[in-house]
């Protein structure tokens, strides 16, 4: 079993074409995208082409917290959405009075998508071992527990993290999957069962120069290579770096928060 894992992409096309034609080149039996393929509240690409990248790629995706807004705005769920994230230091209030005309800037049927997409799963069989995929801690997508930034973390409540490792699903997991921070990780992390998993985190694209040049995406090709003791937990880590350029190397969302969506 050989996985390609995508995430972070935030809403740039060319990067995201890059990534998958990374992992194709690499003959992956499954391409998986750990979210954060949209940004919230606006993308420097239409996010229809994103999500009918996605469909026609047939990429496993789940959300991250840049399509949790979109698809929660304005529904029963967007109140525990915003206290969730509210958790974190860092506050939201300079885009949150754009997420509607964000959500506006979607059609119905990616909508639709969007918000039957899953915010974690679990890829089952004996090839490729128990795989979790989840955008930034379990049960979370605005956090992390793993090799932690302080942006990005909360005051935990006492054994949060105890009992978020010890759901059925991440207990028993070989690989778990995910994103959301900058930077790419890939290390054993200690479950409360006494296990271990291999944790690897995706991280999507890093900037370049100004007129476009020197942009990359960052992806993983993860190959199953049995039992722990021949390969790192299982598995063969490989990560790639792939060039790409932008279509506007200078976008910026700043100039759209004022309502004058594309």
């Amino acid at each position: 079993m050989r996985l390609g894992l995508i995430g972070d992409t935030h809403d740039y096309v060319p990067a995201l074409e890059a990534a998958i034609a990374g992992c194709r080149d690499a003959g992956v039996d499954l391409m998986i995208h750990c979210g954060d393929f949209l940004s919230c509240p606006f993308s420097p690409d239409p996010p229809d082409e994103t999500i009918a990248l996605l469909r026609a790629e047939e990429i496993t995706a789940i959300y991250g917290n840049g399509e949790i807004y979109l698809s929660r705005w304005n529904t029963p769920h967007w109140g525990a959405t915003l206290a969730q994230r509210l958790r974190r230091p860092d506050s939201p209030q300079h885009f949150l009075p754009f997420v509607a005309a964000g959500q506006e800037a979607l059609s119905r049927d990616s909508l639709a998508w969007l918000r039957q997409l899953p915010g974690e799963l679990v890829l089952d069989g004996a090839r490729a071992g128990d795989v979790y995929v989840c955008h930034a801690m379990p049960g979370d997508p605005f956090s992390t527990i793993w090799d932690i930034a302080p942006q990005f973390t909360p005051v935990y409540l006492p054994g949060e993290i105890e009992r978020v490792l010890s759901r059925p699903e991440v207990a028993n997991a070989d690989l778990i999957l995910c994103g959301h921070v900058p930077y790419p990780l890939a290390q054993r992390t200690l479950l409360p069962n006494g296990r271990t998993a291999l944790v690897v985190r995706g991280v999507g694209w890093m900037r370049g120069e100004p007129d476009g040049s020197g942009w990359m995406v960052d992806y993983w090709i993860l190959e199953n290579v049995g039992p722990a003791s021949l390969g790192f937990s299982g598995w063969a880590l490989h990560r790639h770096l792939r060039p790409f350029r932008p279509r506007v190397p200078n976008w910026t969302d700043a100039a759209l928060r004022t309502g004058r969506v594309p």
